[in-house]
């Protein structure tokens, strides 16, 4: 079947400078398969093209997940204040989907949140990224809030979890 991966164990890892492409390509693969328009070089993309400044320097963490010698998954946190962290731009590239490696991702990003004394995860998703939401919600991820954007018309849903 085109397009589809037989499952290959995944490995986690934190972003290196040289990944840059690597995860740029991920995110824009992605974005690209997902039900939503994909915008280049949207603002709320940027943190993207600066990892280290907005996630590793500024007390946040954003991991890499590697499958067959490939980097196919992406996704990190920023503190939001010293116990909160907003997850953001948790992908997988679309031919690696629906083989957990969205959950381990989530998972091991929540872990390491913990592990710095967070303790509280907030994330928010386009409300027509169906696969986003249901990974969130069997994580244990509520839905607190929707608002619509007020340039694109676009409902945005905002999530949180208790790490404790």
């Amino acid at each position: 079947m085109e397009g589809f991966c037989m499952s290959t164990a995944l490995t986690l890892r934190r972003y290196d400078p040289g990944d840059a492409d690597d995860v740029w390509t991920v995110h824009e693969r992605a974005m690209r398969a997902a039900p939503i328009e994909f915008v280049d070089d949207a603002p709320g993309d940027r943190p993207l093209r600066r990892i280290p400044d907005h996630y590793l320097e500024a007390g946040g963490e954003f991991l890499v997940g590697l499958a067959d010698d490939a980097v196919v998954a992406i996704g990190g946190f920023q503190r939001e204040d010293p116990v909160t962290c907003q997850l953001r731009h948790l992908r997988v590239d679309p031919i690696y989907q629906r083989q957990g490696y969205g959950t381990r991702l989530l998972s091991e990003l929540e872990s390491r949140a913990r592990a710095d004394g967070i303790h509280e995860a907030v994330l928010w998703t386009n409300e027509r990224l169906r696969a986003a939401r249901r990974l969130y919600e069997t994580n244990g991820y509520e839905e607190t809030t929707r608002e619509t954007h007020p340039d694109s018309g676009q409902v945005f849903v905002r999530y949180r979890k208790p790490l404790e």
